[in-house]
């Protein structure tokens, strides 16, 4: 009976002290899964800056890691698809370009790359855009100009036919 007291107890003491040990720690991969999740949602919510912010921290907490050449490219993810201005398609250039010059193994390298040739090909799409807006542009105050010039002619042409009809009724009321 005795045995079976001091079994019971160890039981319970063995029970109680593995309730205090602590979680284990998150692996590294563990860890950049909620650092992305928490910028998603920040990116989500409109907060982009707080968003990049979280990717950030991570990349300097991490320095050198496979995790934190993941964590660039989720920067550069995150800046795309907020994108509204060319400084932003600098900024996710410029953070795929830190991805696409790790050597290392990386689970995105094609999406990277495949992105990276996208973002050229939109801002030479948009460079030919505004070359074609601006001469457009061009063209059409060169257009609005000769018209005003134009405009300007029949208006004295009118002047001086006004005037050359006023001299003929005087010269025909004159007559008797």
């Amino acid at each position: 009976m005795k045995r079976f007291v001091l079994l019971g107890a160890i039981a319970l003491l063995s029970g109680c002290v593995a309730r205090h040990q602590q979680p284990p720690e998150p692996t590294p991969q563990e860890r950049l899964i909620e650092v992305v999740t928490r910028a998603r949602v920040a990116a989500a919510a409109g907060q982009r800056d707080e968003a990049d912010g979280i990717l950030a921290q991570f990349l300097e907490a991490h320095p050198n890691t496979p995790e934190a050449r993941e964590a660039a490219y989720w920067r550069a993810i995150l800046r795309l698809e907020s994108a509204t201005s060319l400084a932003d398609r600098d900024e996710a250039k410029r953070h795929l370009d830190a991805y696409l010059a790790d050597t290392a193994m990386t689970a995105h390298m094609s999406e990277a790359r495949i992105l990276r040739s996208l973002l050229t090909a939109v801002d030479s799409a948009s460079r030919a855009t505004d070359s074609t807006n601006t001469a457009a542009r061009q063209a059409a105050a060169a257009r609005e100009e000769a018209l005003r010039k134009e405009i300007q002619t029949l208006k004295d042409e009118l002047v001086k036919t006004n005037e050359e009809l006023t001299r003929i009724k005087r010269r025909l009321g004159s007559r008797p």
